[in-house]
């Protein structure tokens, strides 16, 4: 019984296979390179739960190895290395794009490593990066860069703070009706109450409920604070 020749067109599409296989782990190998030796920390929070993966900067800067941040579980985590003061930071961004999906979300927010008592200062920024079967955000892919080492200036700090103030304060307003923002504009114009009525043609009663519910949701004390919130979010 004769031999069977291989079959060199099979042979070449193996030998084809093999390059691309070898070129893609090539590529990947890259990639998992750059992702993990970037001097920024890279992670990916799930708007549910948190922290579900964090490139090897984000163990280093932080102290904690993805395996503790998902055994802890990710909004305790952040919990733990957020200063107590800049909650809101993770907070407002989660909130952010469980309601608005278009815009990137940036803020400036204090955080430290597991073992160090001291707080660094970090600059993050996130997006949405993928999306459940309702078209809702369900991951956010968030960057975080250290300040620390590249603000010369105290008043660059102060500059850069001025801004988070700026970005935080938009997005309270964002959570405003289209008729609140409407009021609150005029009245940092200096309108009064009864004015205000008087050009929307709406009852004194109905545009002071307005301007309590406009004050409670910017968790303002009075109408000073709330017109400062307002002027720093760029509005009036």
């Amino acid at each position: 019984m004769a031999e069977k020749k291989p079959d060199n067109n099979l042979l070449q599409k193996i030998k084809e296979l093999e390059e691309e296989l070898a070129r893609t782990k090539e590529k990947c190998d890259f990639l998992e390179r750059v992702v993990n030796e970037v001097p920024a920390n890279i992670y990916i929070s799930d708007v549910d739960k948190g922290v579900i993966w964090c490139n090897k900067t984000n163990e280093e800067t932080l102290g904690y190895s993805l395996e503790e941040i998902l055994e802890k579980g990710g909004f305790h985590y952040l919990k733990e290395i957020v200063h107590p003061d800049d909650q809101t930071v993770p907070e407002n961004s989660i909130a952010h794009y469980k309601h608005f999906t278009g815009a990137e979300y940036g803020g400036i927010f204090r955080a430290r490593h597991k073992l160090e008592k001291e707080y660094k200062w970090f600059t993050g920024w996130a997006k949405s990066f993928r999306k459940n079967e309702h078209g809702d955000v369900q991951d956010v892919l968030c960057v975080d860069v250290d300040l620390s080492p590249r603000m010369d200036t105290e008043e660059q700090l102060v500059a850069a703070l001025k801004e988070n103030l700026k970005n935080k304060n938009k997005l309270l307003i964002k959570h405003l009706r289209n008729r609140e923002v409407q009021i609150l504009s005029m009245i940092c114009m200096g309108l009064s109450t009864r004015a205000i009525a008087e050009q929307l043609f709406l009852s004194y009663h109905t545009v002071e409920t307005h301007r309590k519910n406009i004050q409670r949701k910017l968790g303002t004390s009075n109408v000073a604070e709330m017109v400062i919130l307002a002027r720093e979010a760029g509005l009036g």
